[in-house]
Order: structure tokens, then C-alpha cells, then sequence
């Protein structure tokens, strides 16, 4: 069965190639969706895929289930232009790159060359897709502390752990209809503007997920419109690649992300969030072990039994005597506490995040 699949996936991509090449006569425009375009310490780095361009209606909340399930599917059913060839600039030179078999691309531009603050983007291969511009985040300012969190169970309310819960949640709704955990919002943004708010500091959040990269434009929209700080998405690539079958295991994609975060702003320390649903707790304290000094603290967000609750402490115990701090949480309250304690937001921040939140139980 697994030969059969790969063998179509085969096939599958030889027709994509082909259609890549054919765009433009076609008479088809398509677009590069960017993921992120982030201006960091080192220059700025752009992730996107190259797409046959499409449109999106504006969600209800009061849309069906049905109508959910029906865009959620086109969402999934990404037409992807694979081995297409992108050009990035940002006022200085230009980085042209060949997008891979999934139509992904990762370009950096150096700082010399990254001039603007928006982003030309160019297809030149194609007849027709005209070129676009892009703005560049700027998430921090004098950052004094960089936030990586998780996505699903620890931002968003989704049931990880419970199938057919996740599933139902994921595909029957929109970005109208999404729940996030009360409190978490307030406390990112107090976590993004520092402790004192007057000193024109901005802290970098990034958030990494499971998800695919078919889903980040919903995921986008449910942030803006909670007014959550934005910062780039790392997410995966589903398929039936022999490395994927699948996606690729979340180990492996949540340490890169941290690789990847820790590296735009070299020793700064950095604030893990996660859940209990996953492996968040394993991946996090491997990481703490590998960058010792690096991770001030991790705080996990405690959404599951009892008895796996006790599993994962045995995991946290590792890190007994080292300078990363882990804790469990069950409120946003109580991780504001934790971290105003450790001087990481203030007493004020605190409150506000205390009146947003439930009682513990």
C-alpha cells in the first residue's frame, strides 16, 4: 500500500512539473503566499509557495457547518506550482530561488540588501503573474526576550487529545468561531511590550504547530482578529513523500523552529509555552539541555489527565538544577504570576490577565 502511494505521489509530481512550466500560456496567473517576511537581527528571512492565485470569501460566524467544511477542503487542496522560480528583493540586490516539489521556498536577504521595509516579489518565469510587494514584520525592538509558543491547546482551544473533537472543531469551523483560552491574548501582549511599556521595547513572539501550511491563512485571520501579537507561523508540509508519510515527526519540526527562532536573535533568552496534549514537555527540555543558559523558562499548559500529567513531570524532572525554570499551568493567570515573579511582565500587566481569566478549579 505504502509503494502504491508513493509511486502516485510520483505521478502526481511529474504532472505538477508539468503544469509549472505551462502556467503563463495557460493564461492561469499564479501568486507567491508568503508565510512571513521578517526583519531579525541578522537581515530578513521569507518563507512562502507558489500557488495558482485564488480568492477567499470574508467567514460568518453564522456560516453552516457544511459551508466550513467546503472551504476548509479548498484549503486543503492547495494547486501548488512547483519548481517555479522566485525573485525577493527589498530595495537592494535581488535572491532568486527555484521552489521545491511542494512549491515551497525559504529566501534570506542579507541586511545590506534589505533597504526597504517592503518586500518586490517577482515570478519570472511566468507570462502573466504580475509582481507583488510584501510588507517585512519588524516584530522586535531592543528585544529583551524572545516568546515561542505552540499553537493548538495552548493558544487555541482545539482537543488535541481528543480526535473527533479536533476534527470537528478544525473542519466544521471558521475563523469566526475559533475559541482561545480567556487570558492568553492580554498576556501575550504584555509579554511582547516587556514589564515597562514606556521604554519602547518590543519582545518577538513566533509560534510553531503542527498544522500544514494549508491552514495558515485561517490561522492568520483568527489571530488578527483576536488582536493576538503576530509573528511568523512555522508549520508543516503534509504528504506522502517517503520523508513525510504524513508529515514530518513533531519533534523534529518544533526543535527546528527553535533552531531557527534562537538563531535570528542570538543570546537572547527565550520563553517557551506549550500543553500537555503532545510532546511539547520532551521537545522543550531537549531543547533547554542543548542550549544551556538560553531558555529562561518553560510553561506548560496543563489540558489532560491526571495520570499523563505525572508522566510528563517525570520528563520535567530532568531539568532539576538547571537554570531553565519549567512549570504547569491550568489559567493564564497563573502563568502571568509565574512570570511576573520572574520580572517578566509587571504587577499591572498581572491584574489585567487575572480579570480575564477563570478561577483554577
Amino acid at each position: 500500500m505504502l509503494k502504491l502511494a508513493l509511486q502516485a505521489e510520483r505521478v502526481y509530481d511529474a504532472f505538477h512539473r508539468f503544469l509549472a512550466r505551462i502556467t503563463g500560456r495557460l493564461g492561469k496567473p499564479m501568486v507567491a503566499e508568503i508565510y512571513y517576511a521578517i526583519r531579525h537581527e541578522r537581515g530578513v528571512s521569507v518563507k512562502g509557495r507558489t500557488l495558482l492565485a485564488r480568492t477567499w470569501p470574508h467567514p460568518s460566524a453564522d456560516d453552516p457547518a457544511l459551508v466550513n467544511l467546503y472551504h476548509m477542503l479548498r484549503r486543503w487542496c492547495t494547486p501548488e506550482r512547483p519548481y517555479s522560480l522566485v525573485q525577493v528583493s527589498a530595495g537592494g540586490a535581488a535572491v532568486a530561488k527555484r521552489t521545491d516539489r511542494e512549491g515551497y521556498f525559504e529566501i534570506d536577504l542579507p541586511l545590506p540588501s534589505a533597504i526597504h521595509d517592503e518586500l518586490l516579489i517577482e515570478l519570472p518565469e511566468s507570462e502573466i503573474s504580475e509582481p507583488a510587494s510584501w510588507p517585512i514584520d519588524c516584530p522586535a525592538h531592543h528585544p529583551g526576550v524572545v516568546i515561542l509558543s505552540d499553537v493548538d491547546d495552548t493558544v487555541l482551544v482545539t482537543h488535541a487529545g481528543r480526535l473527533l473533537s479536533m476534527l470537528a472543531t478544525t473542519l466544521l469551523g471558521n475563523a469566526l468561531t475559533r475559541q482561545l483560552f480567556p487570558g492568553v491574548t492580554t498576556l501575550y501582549r504584555h509579554l511582547r511590550q516587556g514589564p515597562d511599556p514606556q521604554n519602547d521595547r518590543l519582545n518577538p513572539v513566533a509560534y510553531v504547530t503542527s498544522s500544514p501550511y494549508n491552514l495558515h491563512g485561517l490561522l492568520h485571520h483568527v489571530f488578527e482578529l483576536n488582536d493576538l501579537p503576530i509573528g511568523p507561523f512555522f508549520m508543516t508540509d503534509w504528504g506522502l513523500d517517503e520523508d513525510k508519510w504524513l508529515k514530518r515527526s513533531h519533534r523534529d519540526h518544533k526543535l527546528a523552529a527553535i533552531e531557527q527562532v534562537l538563531s535570528w536573535y542570538p543570546d537572547k533568552p527565550a520563553i517557551f509555552f506549550g500543553d500537555t496534549t503532545q510532546h511539547d514537555v520532551p521537545i522543550y527540555v531537549e531543547a533547554a539541555l542543548s542550549h544551556p543558559g538560553r531558555i529562561s523558562m518553560i510553561l506548560i499548559h496543563r489540558v489532560s489527565s491526571g495520570k499523563r500529567i505525572a508522566m510528563l513531570r517525570e520528563e520535567a524532572a530532568k531539568l532539576d538544577g538547571h537554570p531553565t525554570a519549567i512549570h504547569f499551568f491550568e489559567t493564564y493567570a497563573e502563568a502571568a504570576a509565574l512570570l511576573a515573579a520572574a520580572g517578566w511582565i509587571s504587577e499591572t500587566q498581572l491584574d489585567e490577565v487575572i480579570n480575564e481569566s477563570p478561577p483554577s478549579a
